[in-house]
């Protein structure tokens, strides 16, 4: 059919009746020329999308019969006898052609884009399935603002489907933008109604604060996840290992301490893979080299390295093996600390100057000698040592008056 026939046959269905029922049954004939109910295989995309286009564009007034003819193809659209490649195609062209007019078909432009989400998942096109569920508008779409759709958290839903879709092709800052966006939605939900989302909601959120090599929110997450009842057993030691990898990956500080010391407590983490490595870290001893080969193939790339391609793990064990040797000596030279860092003398002594600077470790450094000095932290231990160094002086004070004056001895007695 050429575009003129085409546009002539449409025009005539307008012209012969005004009735808006009558219209609609007329195109939906001619639907069934290209478009069948229960269609098999594939079919004409090209004529269908043209006729599309011809209605939306003749028919003038309120647009109630193209609504509903374009409501009709969606319908049939949905069909899984239908070649994939066909639904795309159609999906794609209608939403073409309403583009400047969204508004008026927006449910369903919200039906298409999902549909189109869909097949461009199984296509592995994940950045097009998340960008077709960004376009909705879910704040005005009759699809998310139902009551039963809000009681149900279809708009959360929605939100976390896209932020799994964005995590996994590596758009992070998005997907944070929608894991945050979900926590405002999860009040519409409740914390009852819907224990499911909240879950997906928590687990998101992990991985988006893994992502981000935020470590210590991120194993604060998976361990809440760990001890969830609702999760499987499988799954909750699988949290509990991501917990461990990411406090094990974490920054020094009070928070990843008291979290330190609940997983090394945790009468299940003896049998995780890298309990070896948390004894060690949480009992303050040093750690080798050989002993974090395990460990690192563990790790996903974005845990390997940071913003500058420095080796994360590396940073953090060298920081805490510096507070272990401070457990162990009260001064060691900065030849010694490299050595069993495993790297150069000046690379030992700026890093232990950085942690002295930034109250992360007590102690001063002597460049003179090349000496670290350790100091303890320990407030009763440094008052117990104050008033040990006090009676200290006062017994060789009172010796010296004794090899002085041997009459007071008797007194002193």
């Amino acid at each position: 059919m050429t575009e003129i026939e085409r546009s002539a046959e449409v025009a005539e269905i307008f012209a012969q009746d005004t009735d808006h029922k009558a219209q609609f049954e007329t195109l939906s004939k001619l639907c069934n020329k290209y478009l069948p109910v229960n269609a098999v295989g594939r079919v004409d995309t090209n004529e269908i999308i043209k006729i599309i286009d011809t209605v939306i564009a003749l028919e003038t007034g309120s647009m109630v019969v193209s609504r509903q003819f374009v409501s009709l193809i969606t319908e049939r659209l949905d069909n899984p006898n239908l070649e994939s490649e066909c639904i795309k195609l159609i999906a794609e062209g209608i939403l073409s052609i309403i583009k400047t007019r969204t508004i008026s078909y927006e449910d369903q432009v919200c039906i298409l884009r999902l549909m189109l989400a869909s097949l461009y998942e199984k296509e592995g096109r994940i950045k097009d399935a998340a960008q077709a569920l960004i376009a909705i508008n879910s704040d005005t779409s009759p699809k998310f603002n139902s009551p039963q759709a809000t009681k149900e958290g279809a708009k959360a839903l929605l939100c976390i489907r896209i932020t799994k879709l964005l995590l996994d092709c590596a758009e992070i800052d998005e997907a944070e933008q929608y894991v945050n966006r979900t926590s405002l939605l999860m009040i519409e939900v409740g914390s009852t109604a819907n224990p499911e989302i909240q879950i997906e909601h928590k687990a998101l959120q992990a991985r988006v604060c893994d992502a981000k090599r935020r470590f210590v929110e991120a194993a604060q997450r998976y361990y809440e996840l760990s001890v969830t009842e609702q999760l499987p057993m499988s799954d909750r030691i699988t949290a509990l290992g991501k917990a461990i990898v990411c406090v094990l990956l974490a920054k020094p500080g009070p928070q990843r301490s008291r979290l330190l010391t609940i997983i090394f407590k945790d009468e299940r983490a003896p049998n995780c893979p890298s309990f070896e490595i948390i004894a060690k870290m949480y009992l303050t001893k040093v750690i080798h080299k050989d002993e974090l080969a395990e460990f690192e193939s563990q790790l996903q790339p974005h845990q390997k390295a940071d913003e500058q391609g420095e080796s994360i793990l590396k940073g953090v064990i060298q920081e805490h093996n510096i507070t272990a040797v401070s457990q162990l000596h009260i001064n060691i030279k900065f030849k010694t600390l490299g050595m069993l860092l495993g790297v150069d003398t000046d690379a030992a002594e700026s890093m232990a100057g950085e942690m002295i600077a930034s109250e992360r470790l007590h102690g001063y450094i002597d460049q003179t000698n090349g000496v670290l000095h350790f100091e303890d932290a320990n407030p009763m231990r440094v008052w117990d040592g104050q008033i040990l160094g006090t009676l200290e002086q006062v017994n060789k004070v009172s010796d010296m008056i004794v090899a002085q004056h041997p009459q007071f001895a008797t007194f002193l007695s």
